[in-house]
């Protein structure tokens, strides 16, 4: 009687499974039925992730060049606002020839003789072109960021010139 009772229980525990799995099963489908009435036709859905789609864009001007006055040689007890003095007879023009020679200079107060600077042309009449000004507000700029590194109590001033030739 006792192996009758077990191999109930078993029948009646694989019934029941019988049963869940059908439903789980025609959940299943029916959801899947429900998926591909909401599909999108393929010719509105979105290209895979790893697949290159060609996009038409227009072509970016290259950014345009300063033309140069010419190559300055640093001496002795040089600093770019007597160079910018020299050059353009304003030394307030000197983040001028710093943003064009950053390259070359981690530090505005710290240049050192044998270096070449060009030297950028720039309208000195007391009207700056656009591009003129770009260039300067670019250099104050930079010059505020490694002053600010550095802890210079007036690097906001650089910032606050910058801001004067971006109007």
């Amino acid at each position: 009687m006792e192996k009758k009772s077990h191999v109930s229980a078993v029948i009646a525990i694989v019934a029941l499974l019988v049963v869940v799995l059908g439903v789980g099963i025609a959940m299943f489908v029916n959801a899947e039925k429900k998926m591909e009435a909401k599909a999108v036709p393929a010719t509105m859905m979105p290209a895979p992730a790893d697949t290159v789609v060609p996009v038409a864009t227009a072509p970016t001007p290259a950014p345009e060049v300063p033309k140069m006055l010419g190559v300055h040689t640093v001496v002795p007890k040089d600093t770019l606002w007597h160079i910018s003095d020299k050059w353009y007879a304003d030394p307030v023009l000197w983040p001028a020839i710093y943003e064009i020679n950053k390259d070359q200079i981690s530090d505005p107060d710290l240049i050192f003789p044998g270096q070449k600077f060009d030297i950028p042309a720039l309208k000195t009449d007391g009207n700056l072109s656009p591009e003129d000004k770009t260039l300067l507000t670019q250099g104050y700029l930079e010059a505020y960021r490694v002053y600010k590194e550095k802890g210079k109590n007036d690097a906001e001033d650089y910032k606050t010139e910058a801001g004067n030739y971006s109007k």
